[in-house]
């Protein structure tokens, strides 16, 4: 499994579409729905499956300041070990709301994320049941069974019952970096065997490694990293993805928002692997044209990726051919929600861009021709086959290249 598998993997859990469209029926239907959190719990969730697979060394959730760890520390060990084995328990991918946030309590969160971390806790804890008829006499709970936060539906979340959500997330994540605690340790034992030897033939540190991310953050974001979790880690070359394997990953969590931004840098020579950035999965979907439309978009979303190369990267290597790729549902006729441009050069080696309709750039990945579209066909045949497991039908997906 290489980077570009992981990537995908992770956007299909994230950006499932299937799942929203049921969701959409579900909500004409006048049923409760659920609605993506955002990308944290589905991250750590990730995270720890492949942790256990002995694949990844990615922590289950970004560090915390002192202040948060010592809450979390506080929390009864009865309650952490629930609280995880809850999480086990649940067949769904994410947290899920019966509605989703307004505007006003999206601005609020953040603002409230943030003085979370500085020490500003809730009064109270979130109230949790367990059935659908307790849900209902509350306007503001957590429901244990299907992992819904049930919000009020004629008003807005208070401060109070935002500050309780946050702080329950934060005890899920921390819940569950408690479980896998043993295997984490054993995997930071021979992270730090491998970084010695990465060191001392060459390499960077994995301070330097950070130092070089932040430069990235930098260039390509226009951000310092303030106000937002920094995690960082190094990626065994044994157990460990082709296309990650002796890299430091450092990555920074606006968790207040819902924005991650992950950056793999080499340990042998400190360049950029690869580099990922994840926000609103709705704003994604929003830009998506009709399969009409699509064709006379690409042009402008090829030069978009190769103004990122050259301006975002200083990357302004000629390429033997510079080829686009999206997927379209030919039976439900609808494209996918970004578009691959891949840069190859003489010798097979290449530069992945994915970016949304828009043009905006997702996803970057040093990769081969050969590799990425072996990927690209692995992920038709996954979702074809997840229609006909989840829903029972069968759909044609076809890949469209573009010279």
């Amino acid at each position: 499994m290489k980077l570009t598998d992981l990537r995908n993997a992770v956007k299909e859990i994230e950006f499932d579409e299937e799942k929203q469209e049921r969701l959409i029926r579900r909500i004409r239907a006048g049923k409760k729905t659920r609605r993506n959190t955002g990308f944290a719990r589905i991250a750590a969730a990730f995270a720890v499956c492949v942790l256990a697979a002995g694949l990844l060394s990615v922590p289950v959730r970004a560090l915390v300041n002192s202040l948060v760890q010592e809450r979390m520390e506080e929390v009864p060990k009865e309650e952490i070990t629930e609280m995880a084995e809850q999480v086990q328990r649940q067949s769904v991918d994410a947290n899920g709301f019966t509605r989703a946030y307004t505007e006003g309590e999206k601005a609020r969160r953040e603002k409230l994320y943030a003085q979370y971390m500085d020490g500003l806790f809730p009064t109270d804890e979130l109230i949790q049941v367990d059935s659908e008829e307790e849900a209902a006499q509350h306007e503001f709970c957590f429901l244990t069974t299907t992992s819904v936060f049930y919000l009020p539906q004629e008003r807005e979340l208070t401060d109070e019952e935002i500050l309780e959500q946050i702080d329950f997330e934060k005890k899920l994540d921390y819940a569950l970096e408690e479980q896998h605690a043993e295997e984490i340790a054993e995997r930071k034992a021979a992270e730090r065997e491998q970084i010695q030897k990465a060191v001392a033939a060459g390499g960077v540190t994995e301070e330097q490694a950070v130092e070089i991310a932040e430069g990235y953050l930098q260039r390509i974001f226009g951000l310092d990293g303030s106000g937002m979790e920094l995690n960082h880690y190094y990626n065994n070359p044994d157990p460990d993805p082709a296309g990650i394997a002796g890299t430091y990953g450092v990555n920074w969590s606006d968790m207040g928002s819902y924005s991650y931004y992950y950056f793999f840098i080499d340990a042998t020579d400190g360049t950029l692997r690869s580099m990922s950035y994840s926000h609103d999965s709705e704003g994604t979907d929003a830009l998506r044209p009709s399969v009409s439309e699509a064709p006379g978009k690409i042009d402008d979303i090829r030069r978009q990726a190769q103004e990122f190369l050259e301006e975002k990267l200083d990357i302004l290597e000629s390429f033997e051919e510079v080829k686009s790729y999206y997927l379209v549902n030919a039976t439900d006729e609808r494209v996918g929600r970004t578009v691959d441009v891949l840069f190859v050069k003489e010798d097979g080696a290449s530069y992945l861009v994915t970016c949304r309709w828009d043009g905006e750039v997702r996803d970057f990945a040093v990769d081969t021709k050969k590799d990425y579209e072996e990927h690209l066909r692995t992920r038709v045949r996954a979702n074809v086959e997840r229609y006909k497991n989840d829903e029972g039908r069968e759909v044609q997906i076809e890949i469209v290249e573009n010279e």
